[in-house]
């Protein structure tokens, strides 16, 4: 009866182990998701949803013509906390850029090029990317992991800022 027990503790223990590793990888993929939410609508909808997060820290100095948004959640939040990469894209008339550029603080060193893992239209291409000047995100969005890439020339601010 005793090597009957051992046997059966043995192998319940197996199957649990084996069941917790099976699990394991059930975790690594949940926390290796990315969700997608995008600001969607006409023109005026995506502007109007973008002019309400900035005037949430700072009221847009000028018109905005056009915007775009998409936030990645990077894991599920269930087994640990979720990382975020916001993408933003605003565009202004090039007449105005002086006055979003006067809220912001340059950003050195320049950098480097991140795009959303799936690929979307308004953002900005990696040699495009070379042709920005670079400014902290803190100033529009109180956030201080990130960047804004003003090209003055077209009047447009791509903006990606992140959590970590």
């Amino acid at each position: 009866m005793f090597r009957l027990t051992i046997i059966a503790c043995f192998i319940i223990t197996c199957f649990v182990t084996l069941t917790a590793c099976g699990q394991n990888s059930t975790i690594r993929s949940r926390a290796s998701q990315v969700s997608v939410y995008q600001i969607k609508g006409d023109r005026t909808e995506r502007t109007a949803s973008v002019s309400a997060i900035l005037n949430e820290n700072v009221a847009p100095p000028t018109a905005i013509l056009d915007a775009n948004f998409l936030q990645q959640q990077l894991g599920d939040g269930e087994f640990g906390p979720s990382d975020y990469q916001t993408f933003y894209f605003v565009e202004v008339a090039s007449q105005d850029i002086a006055q979003w550029i006067q809220l912001l603080t340059p950003l050195t060193p320049s950098p480097n090029y991140i795009a959303p893992a799936q690929p979307i239209d308004w953002w900005i291409t990696r040699d495009d990317f070379t042709t920005l000047q670079f400014y902290e995100p803190s100033a529009l969005f109180g956030e201080t992991h990130g960047w804004v890439g003003v090209s003055a020339q077209t009047g447009r601010l791509y903006i990606f800022t992140f959590t970590m």
